[in-house]
């Protein structure tokens, strides 16, 4: 359960680089402040350009941690790149609105930067959810056959059946 599928897909490498791309905000984020007030008491210190303190630090490795587990299974990595993606885009839309979101656990007085860094984290989610969705890939890693090109019949060219005591021969056989 806990070895993961090899090779990686595209979306198991979306769900880990999202991961670590979140990772990078808020490992330094938590040391830089890790400040867990609440209301006009919570504090924000820019890291990165983006305002962090302990809630908002500790809210990364809350998607992080999980997104590195997903990242496990094929299966398991595109709902949660789904999920993790329109998460950081409704965050990304609340942190713009307000200055205090989540009933004053965060404080951000430049919601704009975290917007930026919510979306361009979403993006990596979204691109790893949409890659598997949209290219039949199923579980296993397989092509789904019945979404490629070659079961609707296109770029198929037409094979002549052979005729009755004929052999069809392959490229490389011996005639």
């Amino acid at each position: 359960m806990l070895t993961p599928q090899r090779p990686l897909q595209p979306v198991q490498w979306a769900a880990i680089l999202g991961s670590i791309a979140i990772l990078v905000w808020s490992v330094p984020g938590l040391i830089a402040n890790p400040d867990f007030h609440i209301g006009n008491s919570a504090t924000s210190v820019r890291v990165l350009g983006v305002d962090m303190n302990g809630w908002h630090a500790v809210s990364g490795f809350l998607v992080a941690v999980p997104g590195f587990y997903a990242a496990l299974r094929r299966d398991w990595s595109a709902p949660f790149d789904l999920a993790a993606g329109f998460a950081l885009l409704s965050t990304a839309a609340w942190a713009v609105v307000s200055t205090h979101p989540a009933g004053g656990l965060f404080y951000f007085p430049n919601g704009g930067a975290d917007a930026l860094l919510h979306v361009g984290t979403s993006t990596i989610f979204l691109a790893g959810a949409a890659q598997y969705f949209l290219s039949g890939t199923r579980p296993d890693g397989r092509h789904d056959r019945a979404n490629s090109s070659a079961a609707r019949g296109s770029n198929s060219t037409p094979t002549k059946p052979s005729s009755p005591g004929t052999h069809a021969s392959s490229p490389g056989s011996i005639k």
